[in-house]
């Protein structure tokens, strides 16, 4: 039993100040949570112990409020300081003589019962926000230790690639500069040197590119072997995706010309990895590329989805594919956007198709 009867004798002042005491610390928790719960747990204590005075219901459920939002509100330490305070309270009313405390023999069971049932769910309520707390923070690191990494092995893969484009150019300068005594006539001795200076500096490059290459490889992979792809290729892939069930469509705007071999094989993995993120996450959607040629500056490309069928869209967390993206297109200088819109996803890439070079 909760409550205690008010006798004649009790002295209406003082229950009225504890009342108040037990109740209005409240207001102040979060601002001063272990004060708030302090003031009440002790002015409810008095009432536990004194039953002669009236404990109004109101301070009887300030004082559980207050415990079961102790564990929550204050340390560990604090919160258990004010759990054994209270059943100290509780022990203390049940040896005291019945002229001080008249209650019922089984009323500290249920106020101690009462205090540990209130005390626990706020202990637990604690826990788990703790816990959910942890695993938030345990997500966020696993995330970033993934971005580093896909980072890490997007560049190893972007280094791959472009060894073959620095490759086949540093080879032709060999070439051309061993070559060179053959196909001009009357070459000056100076000059005959100058270009085997060349093509051996050449050859010496094209050996230190093997060896980087040597480097970026892991046990159980090789380095590329077959040619990179360029936009030449587009329609192949195009092709291969319209089998897997996508509509896609091609545009082309501006007169299309060579581009450098690094800008069209970024082009074309940017368009690669932004059909394949189509077919995973917007299944049936039909998909637009565009491939602005209007500039000599730059080249632009745009590809562009609709929202997929609800019922089939891919619900897994998104990969790191536009990591890849952004690095291949930063690494030539490029700008690169990429985000939802009001229909659906965009990709936007401008790519500089020459290099200014500032006199000195």
């Amino acid at each position: 039993m909760l409550f205690s009867r008010a006798h004649h004798d009790a002295l209406p002042w003082v229950a009225l100040l504890l009342a108040a005491t037990a109740t209005a610390p409240l207001l102040v928790l979060r601002r001063s949570p272990l004060l708030g719960v302090g003031l009440v747990a002790a002015a409810n204590a008095v009432f536990v112990v004194v039953s002669r005075l009236p404990w109004p219901p109101t301070a009887v459920l300030a004082w559980l409020l207050a415990l079961g939002m102790c564990p929550l509100l204050v340390s560990q330490r604090q919160a258990l300081i004010v759990l054994v305070g209270t059943e100290v309270a509780v022990l203390t009313a049940a040896c005291l003589p019945v002229a001080v405390n008249a209650r019922p023999w089984d009323a500290p069971i249920t106020e101690a019962l009462a205090v540990l049932l209130v005390w626990g769910a706020g202990q637990s309520l604690h826990s788990r926000r703790d816990w959910e707390l942890r695993r938030i923070k345990d997500e966020a690191q696993l995330r970033a230790l993934q971005e580093r990494d896909a980072l890490a092995q997007s560049r190893v893969g972007i280094a791959r690639e472009l060894h073959d484009v620095v490759a086949h150019h540093v080879s032709l300068i060999a070439v051309r500069a061993a070559t060179a005594r053959y196909q001009v006539a009357d070459l000056p001795p100076d000059a005959r040197a100058v270009f085997e200076e060349i093509a051996a500096q050449a050859r010496t490059a094209l050996d230190e590119l093997r060896t980087v290459l040597g480097v970026l490889r892991t046990p159980d992979r090789t380095g590329p072997q077959a040619p990179q792809p360029s936009l030449a290729d587009l329609p192949e892939l195009v092709e291969r995706m319209r089998i897997r069930g996508m509509r896609i469509t091609v545009h082309t705007q501006g007169a299309s010309r060579s581009l450098p071999d690094g800008v069209e094989l970024c082009c074309y993995r940017v368009i690669q990895e932004a059909l394949t993120n189509a077919a995973r996450h917007a299944p049936g959607a039909a998909v637009g590329v565009d491939i602005d040629y209007g500039s000599d500056m730059a080249v632009q490309v745009q590809i562009r989805n609709a929202l997929g069928e609800p019922g089939q869209r891919d619900r897994t967390p998104p990969g790191f594919g536009l990591i890849g993206m952004q690095e291949r297109v930063t690494a030539l200088g490029g700008e690169l956007s990429a985000g939802p819109d009001q229909t659906g996803f965009q990709v936007r890439v401008r790519i500089p198709t020459v290099t200014i070079r500032c006199a000195s």
